[in-house]
């Protein structure tokens, strides 16, 4: 009887501590608010590969960048008020989503999936000009 109750108290307790840790909200990025500067703004989860393989190029490119744009971050997965906000505000219904905003505030490129380090960077290269 003690081994079935520990059983299901396992069941029960693995999904939440599970997504406790995969909700996490410090994911959203600490770089905002660059004013009048133009800005990227990438949606993606952890849970998704092509997530992970175009946040190893934002990495990569973050240090040359972050001076100039505001690269700005957000975890879907993040039950926040901002996250949600952020989301229906751009429309998000696909991660990755990359969206590329210029000086004035004006939408000029999305990128909906994978895109790789090289072209990311000539799109930020773009939104410099």
């Amino acid at each position: 009887m003690k081994k079935n109750i520990i059983i299901i108290a396992l069941i029960f307790i693995i999904p939440i501590v599970a997504y406790a840790i995969l909700s996490d909200s410090t994911a959203v990025s600490a770089q905002r608010n660059l004013d009048g500067s133009p800005q990227v703004v990438k949606f993606s989860s952890k849970l998704c590969s092509d997530c992970k393989k175009i946040k190893a190029g934002f990495e990569t490119l973050k240090p040359q960048y972050e001076k100039q744009i505001a690269i700005i971050e957000y975890d879907v997965q993040n039950n926040d008020t901002e996250t949600k906000a952020a989301i229906k505000k751009h429309n998000i219904t696909l991660v990755p989503t990359v969206i590329f905003i210029d000086r004035n505030g004006k939408e000029i490129k999305r990128t909906e999936g994978y895109v790789d380090t090289d072209k990311l960077k000539e799109y930020f290269d773009e939104l410099l000009k």
